[in-house]
């Protein structure tokens, strides 16, 4: 699966021209349906040759990178059913990679001087990565979850834990032994706390989703600390004892498919509700121009649609128009997407890109400053 260490990557590839081909193609997951797929691959570099604007008719997917998608389709098909699959190939720079995605994204075919990878930061926002740790008093197992794919790791029973039911004179031994339990499952929590702390250490940090009784679930995090606690997505209650890995995937999905929805939309309430001290850039040339003046903290940009332009090959500016930047026409560089050249500018920026599917006025910007500064 795809991670943002791939994405960097990719966006260090660069041709002198249009001959870097970005494919998403979507494999059916019956086997017997695989034989259309280097048809469908067809009608869609028809499609990228067609949209890519500035030299209609001379712009082709070449024979090289045809045969480079038709033998990894041949290959690989079979271990990608059910996925988008992100091909990136050009015979100029030797490039030939291919990514099954964690969820299905509208399939295009793009040729430019660089990967296209905003369907790649899509996949990345709507179906990240994140961590299950399903919990009880004595237990704990932790999760990995990447798309289908779940690994699991069992966590050691807390020491010494007695049950409920015993007691002693008059019930003061029922008491100490409770006292006891309660002592040891805090410690139980710190520990499990500590080993995701660890994991965020080495693969950094994932959205967490928890599972358990209502009742451990809420002792667990009384003790957690903060810092772990704003990594929990949200919850779900359930016998620990009676999950399956495959059920704790399906059951944790629904909670990180409510938080991603509900993060959404709470990015959007944030950038319209900002001031109006000219903070805040909506549509399509007002975020060009506060692109260009490298003013974008946050760019909220649609799933799908690709937009042609041009960019400047002296000074990197993007325009809608021939000629349109600074150093004429002379300078104009054809692109296929000016929203995908927004996103990568932004994100060399240190800025911050999320994929809406209706963002406001198509494009919408939070700027670090007004540009009339």
């Amino acid at each position: 699966m795809i991670s943002r260490v791939e994405v960097d990557k990719l966006l260090n590839a660069r041709a002198t021209g249009p001959s870097v081909l970005s494919l998403y193609l979507w494999v059916p997951r019956d086997v017997a349906e695989l034989r259309g797929l280097p048809a469908r691959a067809g009608e869609l570099f028809a499609l990228a040759a067609r949209d890519c604007p500035g030299t209609p008719g001379e712009v082709r997917v070449g024979g090289a990178d045809r045969r480079t998608v038709r033998g990894l389709l041949a290959s690989r098909a079979r271990d990608w059913l059910g996925h988008t699959v992100a091909i990136f190939t050009s015979a100029e720079l030797g490039l030939a990679e291919a990514f099954p995605l964690p969820c299905r994204l509208p399939e295009r075919a793009v040729l430019a001087t660089r990967p296209h990878v905003r369907p790649l930061l899509a996949a990345l926002q709507y179906c990240p990565a994140y961590r299950v740790a399903v919990v009880d008093r004595r237990h704990a197992w932790l999760f990995a979850v990447t798309g289908e794919r779940i690994e699991t790791t069992a966590l050691s029973p807390a020491e010494g834990l007695r049950s409920h039911g015993f007691s002693g004179w008059h019930g003061l031994e029922a008491h100490r032994v409770n006292d006891r339990i309660i002592e040891l499952a805090r410690h139980h929590y710190h520990d499990v706390a500590a080993l995701l702390v660890s994991a965020d250490r080495v693969s950094g940090p994932q959205p967490l989703v928890i599972g358990g009784h209502h009742d451990t679930i809420r002792q667990l995090l009384a003790v957690w600390p903060a810092g772990l606690r704003e990594h929990v997505a949200g919850s779900f209650v359930a016998d620990p004892h009676t999950l399956t890995p495959a059920s704790v995937r399906d059951r944790a999905g629904h909670v990180i498919a409510d938080w991603v929805r509900a993060r959404d939309e709470q990015l959007v309430a944030q950038v319209l509700q900002q001031p109006p001290d000219g903070r805040t850039a909506t549509g399509l040339a007002a975020c060009l121009a506060a692109a260009n003046r490298h003013a974008i903290d946050l760019v909220l940009v649609p799933e799908s649609g690709l937009i042609p332009g041009y960019a400047d090959e002296q000074c990197g500016g993007l325009s809608s128009t021939l000629g349109g930047g600074p150093h004429g026409r002379g300078a104009a560089q054809a692109v296929p997407d000016l929203i995908e050249e927004i996103a990568v500018s932004i994100l060399a920026d240190g800025g911050q890109v999320e994929t809406l599917r209706d963002p406001p006025g198509g494009i919408t910007a939070r700027l670090r400053f007004p540009l009339t500064s």
